[in-house]
């Protein structure tokens, strides 16, 4: 299984890499409520702007040293459990926002990957 959450934790760690540095102020059909980007999703929810000051730094951060626990893995359990947090955080801000399926998928697929990749550092290895 470890080959298999490799990939999951390859796709994690990059997909939160290029939606927060590459794509945070490209339109989706993917974001919170009405918002146009990643700041805008915050007030979306009602989320102070300090908050996203915060999340834009820590969450790319954990994403890259996830992608480095592939090397040196004690990095990725801890990660993992943060990232998780995270994606807990983002699936939330789409039911508060009172969001339809097809917005939550990108974050609802990533948390699961998430529960494997933690399952299996917790429980598989």
């Amino acid at each position: 299984m470890t080959g298999f959450t490799n990939i999951l934790q390859i796709l994690v760690g990059v997909s939160i890499l290029v939606v927060w540095l590459v794509r945070s102020h490209v339109r989706t059909n993917f974001r919170v409520g009405n918002a146009l980007t990643l700041k805008e999703e915050v007030s979306e929810v009602g989320l102070p702007d300090w908050f996203y000051d915060i999340i834009k730094i820590i969450k790319p951060i954990f994403a890259f040293f996830l992608l480095i626990g592939l090397i040196y893995s004690p990095l990725t359990l801890p990660c993992m459990i943060f990232t998780t947090i995270f994606m807990i955080g983002a699936v939330w801000m789409h039911i508060k926002a009172k969001d339809n399926f097809f917005k939550i998928i990108p974050a609802l697929t990533l948390l699961v990957f998430c529960f494997i990749i933690l399952l299996s550092r917790l429980f598989g290895n």
